[in-house]
C-alpha cells in the first residue's frame, strides 16, 4: 500500500498522523466531544470466508419511468461475472433481480428484494460471506419530488437513506433501517457481508459507525453519523463565496447540536450485530468548487457508470490488495467528478488489510 495518512477522531481534536500536508480546513475545527461513545471498540469476530459465499445483486433501470435509466442492469451483470470468475461464488448462490428480466419473480421490486434479503440470511452461517449489490435511484427522482401521492409524499418524509425498488412509486422505498435490521443484526458471529451501493449516500447505507474518505488526499477515519452531518452540511453550503473557514465554523455547530444523541444510538445498533460489515459508496462533494460546473457536465444520475466502473475495475485489478489501495483507487478515478468514495465499516480496519469478499 502506499503511504497513505489517516486521520482519526481521538479526544477532542482531529489528530493527522504521518503526513506531510497536515492541513486538513474541513476538518480541522470540529469538535468531537460528543464522539467519545464511539471510542470504544464494538466487539466484531472477523472472518475468515472459509464458508457459503452469498450474492443479492440488484440493479433497476425503471423502465416503466419516462426518465429510465440505461446501464445499471448492466453493471449489475458485470459484478455477478466477476465474483463467479474471481471470488469464487457459485452461480447457484447468486440471486441477480432487474427489471429487464421475463419472469417477474425476478423483478427487484420492493416485495422481491425484502423476500430475497430475509431468505438469503436465514441461509448464512459463522465464516461464510455475503454480498449485496444495489445500482439504482438514491434519492427520489427531481421529476417526482414535487409529484402529490401519499407513497411519494411518504418517502419525502424519510429521514434516513433509502433504495428505490422498480415499483417504488406504488410500493414505496426501502429504507436503511429496514436493511439494517434485516442484513446487519442477521448477520452471524464471524461472517461477512459486503455492501456496494451504487447511489448517492449521504450516509453508509447501513448505518454502521465508522467512515474511511479522502480529505485533501488523506484517507480519513470518522464515524458515519459525522460524515453524514457533514454531507447534509455541505448541501446547504452552495453560496457562491463560501469559505472553508465558514464551512467548518457550520459544520461544527451543526455535528455539537446533533452528535451526542446520534452517538449513542448508532453504537448501540451496530452493537447488536456481531457479525463483520464492510460498506462502499459515494457521496457529492458539495463543498468543491467545481461542484456545479461538474453537475452540468455529469448529471448524479450518470456518475453511478463512472463509479461502478471504477469498483469493478478496483475489485478486478486490486483484489489481492489492500483496503487502502482500493480507497485510493476509486478516489483517484472518480475525484474530478466531485465524488466522494467511501468504506463504511462495524469496525475500526486498517487501511493495510488485505481486501477479501
Amino acid at each position: 500500500m502506499n503511504k497513505m495518512a489517516v486521520a482519526e477522531m481521538t479526544g477532542s481534536t482531529l489528530s493527522l498522523a504521518q503526513t506531510e500536508n497536515s492541513a486538513c480546513p474541513m476538518w480541522a475545527n470540529i469538535n468531537a466531544d460528543g464522539f467519545s461513545a464511539y471510542q470504544h471498540q464494538v466487539s466484531v469476530q472477523q472472518s475468515n470466508l472459509s464458508g457459503t459465499k452469498y450474492a443479492l445483486i440488484i440493479g433497476i433501470n425503471y423502465y416503466e419511468l419516462e426518465y429510465s435509466q440505461t446501464s445499471n442492469i448492466n453493471g449489475a451483470h458485470a459484478f455477478k461475472s466477476l465474483l463467479m470468475r474471481k471470488y469464487g461464488y457459485a452461480e447457484r448462490n447468486i440471486v441477480l433481480l432487474s427489471d429487464d428480466q421475463e419472469n417477474v419473480r425476478n423483478h427487484p421490486t420492493h416485495h422481491n428484494i425484502a423476500s430475497h434479503v430475509r431468505r438469503m440470511m436465514r441461509e448464512v452461517q459463522p465464516n461464510d460471506a455475503v454480498f449485496f449489490y444495489y445500482c439504482g435511484f438514491g434519492r427520489l427522482p427531481s421529476q417526482l419530488r414535487e409529484k402529490r401521492s401519499e407513497v411519494l409524499s411518504g418517502i419525502r418524509r424519510l429521514r434516513s437513506d433509502y433504495i428505490l425498488p422498480s415499483d417504488f412509486e406504488q410500493a414505496g422505498a426501502i429504507d436503511t433501517e429496514y436493511l439494517h435490521r434485516h442484513l446487519v443484526r442477521q448477520l452471524p458471529p464471524s461472517a461477512r457481508l459486503t455492501a456496494l451501493f451504487n447511489c448517492i449516500v449521504h450516509e453508509t447505507g447501513l448505518g454502521v459507525p465508522y467512515k474511511y474518505a479522502h480529505s485533501n488526499g488523506v484517507p480519513v477515519l470518522t464515524n458515519a453519523i459525522a460524515g453524514s452531518n457533514l454531507f447534509e452540511a455541505n448541501m446547504k453550503l452552495q453560496a457562491p463565496n463560501a469559505s472553508y473557514n465558514d464551512m467548518s465554523q457550520r459544520l461544527e455547530s451543526s455535528l455539537i447540536q446533533q452528535q451526542q444523541q446520534q452517538a449513542a444510538g448508532a453504537l448501540a445498533r451496530i452493537q447488536k450485530s456481531s457479525g463483520d460489515i464492510i460498506v462502499f459508496g459515494w457521496a457529492r462533494d458539495y463543498a468543491n468548487p467545481e461542484y456545479k460546473k461538474s453537475l452540468s457536465q455529469t448529471p448524479s444520475n450518470q456518475l453511478g457508470n463512472y463509479w461502478a466502473a471504477a469498483m469493478e475495475n478496483a475489485m478486478r485489478t486490486h483484489g489481492a490488495s489492500s483496503f487502502g489501495d482500493v480507497l485510493a483507487y476509486l478516489h483517484a478515478h472518480t475525484r474530478d467528478l466531485t465524488m466522494l468514495p467511501f468504506i463504511a465499516c462495524g469496525r475500526k480496519v486498517s487501511m493495510d488489510e488485505k481486501f477479501i469478499i
